[in-house]
Parts: C-alpha cells; structure tokens; sequence
C-alpha cells in the first residue's frame, strides 16, 4: 500500500459513508416507486435503453483513459486494474448478451 493511503486511511470513510447513504435512498426511493406503481414496461424499456446507452460511452471512456494512464503512469499497477476492468465490463457484456438471449429463446 501507498504511505499515502497509510498516512491518511481515513479517507475512505467518505466513499462508504456515501454507499450507505445511496443504499439507503435507493430502497427508500424503491419502496415509494412500488406504491405508486411507477415501475412499469415503459420505465423498464427507458432504462433498459439508457443503461445501454451508457455502457456504450463507458466502452469508449475506458479506451480513451488508456492513454492517459500510458503517458503519466506508464505500464504500472494502474494501467493493468484499467486493462482489467476493460476486460470485465466486456466479459459482463458478453454473459448478460447469452443470458438475455437465452431467456429470450424460453419465451418464444
């Protein structure tokens, strides 16, 4: 580990501090979606398509944050963890892709 993270590990306490609070508001958000029944076909359509959407710019994000890292890092630790999680959002991509299809195929 860095002396920098061991000098001031309380640093992380802000990242978890703000998942609880995400965890929290997104079950409460939830809970108040459902009585109101606002999570229907067309909800689920529209996010469908903007999640896609986004893993699209995160496809092109990440290709374009490896030069960055290769011009100020060099081939290090950080140019590997961006290889790797390049590499997991595509295997993720691939997994759902067959899965989807796959429970398409039950349907029909």
């Amino acid at each position: 580990m860095s002396e920098g993270f061991l000098e001031n590990w309380a640093g992380l306490l802000g990242p978890i501090a703000a998942g609880i609070v995400l965890i929290i508001t997104f079950l409460i958000n939830r809970r108040i979606g459902k009585k109101k029944n606002l999570f229907d076909e067309r909800y689920q359509q529209k996010t469908n398509r903007f999640k896609a959407r986004s893993w699209d710019v995160m496809q092109v994000v990440y290709f374009i944050a490896w030069f960055p890292v290769i011009i100020f890092d060099g081939i290090s630790f950080s140019f590997f963890l961006l290889t790797a999680l390049f590499v997991f959002h595509n295997l993720t991509a691939i997994i759902t892709s067959f899965y989807i299809s796959a429970k398409e195929e039950d349907y029909n």
